[in-house]
């Protein structure tokens, strides 16, 4: 995969998308901090709206027993809204 210069509106576009996603984790008190590569990869699989949802499955299943992944998904895309209008 070819990585997008960071200087490029994609590539700011995604940094900024990157940033809101860990600020809205660090709000909700979760435990969790995407990289870039992590985060391009769970875009590539995924897209935009299930991200949130593959990387639970994948690295923190055990929540699923008491939480539906569709909450979880959107508190975390309520948040990530939040922390882009602030930024």
């Amino acid at each position: 995969m070819m990585s997008r210069p960071r200087n490029s509106p994609a590539g700011n576009a995604l940094d900024a998308e990157l940033a809101a996603y860990n600020r809205a984790f660090c709000e909700l008190e979760l435990p969790w901090r995407w990289d870039a590569d992590t985060f391009r990869r769970l875009l590539d699989e995924a897209g935009d709206r299930e991200c949130v949802s593959r990387y639970i499955e994948r690295s923190h299943a055990h929540l699923l027993r008491a939480y539906e992944k569709t909450f979880l998904r959107d508190l975390v895309l309520g948040a990530r809204d939040r922390c882009r209008e602030e930024a």
